[in-house]
This record gives C-alpha cells, sequence and structure tokens, in this order.
C-alpha cells in the first residue's frame, strides 16, 4: 500500500508540475493537492494516530532544529513535536541512561558522533528504516549503514572563526593557530561533549600528530563544549579566534550583522556527518520514521540553505553559491573511529585541558 501511494504521489506531482508549467492550475491549486497527496499518505496516517514524536537532537544549532521541527509540524498537522536540543554528547549520555534504566521516551536521535550510532547497533538499540527520499541525498552520503539503521542527518564543516573588528588577519590554517600571536585569545569547543569536535581532533591527530595538541594547549585556549561556544565567546569578547568552529552557524551569525566572520582553513576544513537513527523501542516509531523521511525534502534544505548549512539535497544549492567542491575538505574515514576518537579525547584532556 505504502508503494502505491508513493507511485500515485510521483505521479500527481508530475502531473502538476506539467499542468503548472503549461499555466493550466494555480498555486493554490497546487497547494490543495499536495496537502491531498501528505493526508494520502500511510505513514502520516500512522504517525498522526501516535500523535507525538520526541527528539534528542546534537546536529544543527537550536534555531536550526527548531524551524525544521515548525516546518514538520506544518506539514503533518497533528503530532506534537517535543525537541531536545543539548551537545551532542549530553543527548546520548542521557538516552544511554534512559535505556540502561527501562526507560523509553526518545524516539529519534541526531548527533554528530557516529560512533553512537554503531554502538546503539551493537546492543539492538535502533530500529531499521529506509527513507524513500534519502535517494535525493549526495551519492557520497548515501547508505550510511548496510543495514539502514542511522542515515545521514546533516553535513557539517568545521573551521576557524574570528571577530573581524579585532583580527585585521585572522590564521589561515590550522598550523597558524599556533603562531605566539594568538597565545590566549583562542576559544574551542571540547571532543569529550562535541561529535564535531572529536571528528576534528581525531583529523588533527592524523594530520599532525600529539605535537599540535602539545603546542595548542600551550597556546591557553578557553574551552567550552560545544563548537557554538566558540561564536558565543566571539560575541561576547572573551575571545577573538575560534578554532574547532562551525562554519554554518557562523555565517549565520554574520549574515544576521554580528561581528563575526569564518575561514576554511588551507589545510583543509573538517568534513563531519551528522548521523540519525530512529530507537527500536521508540513510542512513536512511525513518527519517527516520517522525521526522518522529512530530512530529506526540499522544505528541510531550503532551511538548511537559509541558515548556511550545506543541504542534504542534490537538487537545493547551498547559500551563496558555496558547494563541496569549492571548498578544500577532509573527511575522517577508516574502521578504527572508535578507538582513535577515545585516544584522541584521552589526549586532549591530558595536553590541552
Amino acid at each position: 500500500m505504502m508503494e502505491f501511494s508513493r507511485r500515485r504521489l510521483l505521479k500527481t506531482t508530475g502531473l502538476v508540475g506539467t499542468a503548472l508549467l503549461s499555466g493550466g492550475l494555480a498555486g493554490a491549486a497546487f497547494s490543495r493537492i499536495a496537502a491531498a497527496s501528505v493526508a494520502d499518505d500511510p505513514l502520516y496516517a500512522a504517525a498522526k494516530k501516535e500523535g507525538k514524536l520526541t527528539l534528542y537532537w546534537g546536529s544543527y544549532e537550536q534555531q536550526t532544529m527548531e524551524e525544521i521541527r515548525d516546518a514538520f509540524k506544518a506539514k503533518y498537522p497533528g503530532i506534537d513535536v517535543n525537541l531536545l536540543r543539548q551537545a551532542s554528547q549530553t543527548v546520548y549520555t542521557r538516552l544511554r541512561m534512559e535505556l540502561q534504566n527501562g526507560v523509553y521516551e526518545c524516539d529519534s536521535l541526531g548527533t554528530t558522533n557516529l560512533l553512537h550510532y554503531t554502538e546503539l547497533k551493537k546492543v539492538g538499540a535502533l530500529a531499521s528504516f529506509e527513507p524513500a527520499d534519502a535517494v535525493n541525498l549526495p551519492d557520497a552520503f548515501r547508505n550510511l549503514d548496510p543495514d539502514m539503521m542511522y542515515h545521514v542527518g546533516a553535513i557539517s564543516l568545521t573551521s576557524i572563526n574570528y571577530a573581524p573588528r579585532k583580527v585585521s588577519a585572522p590564521p589561515t590554517s590550522w598550523q597558524a593557530l599556533l603562531e605566539d600571536q594568538w597565545h590566549g585569545k583562542i576559544t574551542t569547543g571540547s571532543p569529550a561533549s562535541s561529535g564535531d569536535v572529536a571528528n576534528w581532533v581525531v583529523a588533527i591527530r592524523r594530520k599532525y600528530g600529539d605535537d599540535f595538541l602539545r603546542a595548542f594547549g600551550k597556546q591557553k585556549p578557553k574551552v567550552g563544549q560545544s563548537n557554538v561556544d566558540t561564536v558565543t565567546d566571539i560575541l561576547s569578547g572573551e575571545r577573538v579566534v575560534g578554532s574547532g568552529a562551525p562554519f554554518s552557524y557562523t555565517l549565520t551569525q554574520k549574515a544576521a550583522g554580528n561581528p563575526i566572520d569564518v575561514v576554511a582553513p588551507s589545510d583543509d576544513a573538517i568534513l563531519n556527518l551528522g548521523v540519525t537513527g530512529v530507537l527500536a523501542k521508540a513510542p512513536h516509531p512511525n513518527a519517527a520514521r516520517l522525521f526522518t523521511n522529512f530530512l530529506y525534502s526540499k522544505e528541510v534544505s531550503q532551511i538548511l540553505q537559509k541558515n548556511f548549512w550545506p543541504t542534504l539535497r542534490k537538487d537545493v544549492a547551498w547559500a551563496e553559491g558555496r558547494s563541496l567542491d569549492q571548498l578544500k575538505w577532509y573527511r575522517n574515514t577508516g574502521d578504527d573511529l572508535g578507538p582513535e576518537v577515545a585516544e584522541g579525547i584521552a589526549k586532549w584532556k591530558e595536553l590541552v585541558r
């Protein structure tokens, strides 16, 4: 039945698109047909019966996640959404404690640490689901898990940000952060709390070894939790340069008129994939599946575009014409990322804080 509905939706959409091109339907008529198609979706019908959805989310900053939540509620009325948006490790730690105590509140988890999902998969805590609209993802990021237990929920870039009113010539590489002029002026997140920062630490150790962390620690950086803290510290004036910083959120703040800017390091921005999965004992599993598929809709990628995030669809461009092809970037790959992340966090605590 579900496959039939998808085919009918595609057929209807194609007919409507043809009519619009020929001037045969008004926008209001198109909206009514689109709404009818959504109403015919059996997954939505099942999710609407559940009536609720609880998201534990560490990917994206608060504003973007709230906009995604609101767009979901607008498209699928009748489903109340409870959003817990905190640092990735914070929401994951809460989830693991709940699972250990037999508490099942979370429906959908979204964090910036792939290891969370490999661990949950090992203990049978994830449900298999193949979102139909994931075909719109860039090819390189599709089929993250062969068993369809987790999927790409975000694409993030880690970079350097700075206060342009106080820094006329910002560091343009990771190595430049080690120059004497930045002593006591750097802010950063913690790999123990942020998946993006943990991913950055793994990449830095692969590139430059522990000598970089040792020298970085001597710079006396202010260490927060999330990489979003670098933006907060720069805007408050506590620091002037951010390391392991969020590329997209920094650009969002710049666009809002705040005195902050970003640098894509010459020795590679670090690309990390935010991941999402439906919990095996989710109290609202159909709503969780509906939300997962919604992440690959045009509505979500248009929100991401507006907020300067890499989009999740091939047919929706990034903001300001950016693309991965225009940036130098590096992504950690390999089967032993778990031990590397653990070792990186331990070295960070030893050498940085």
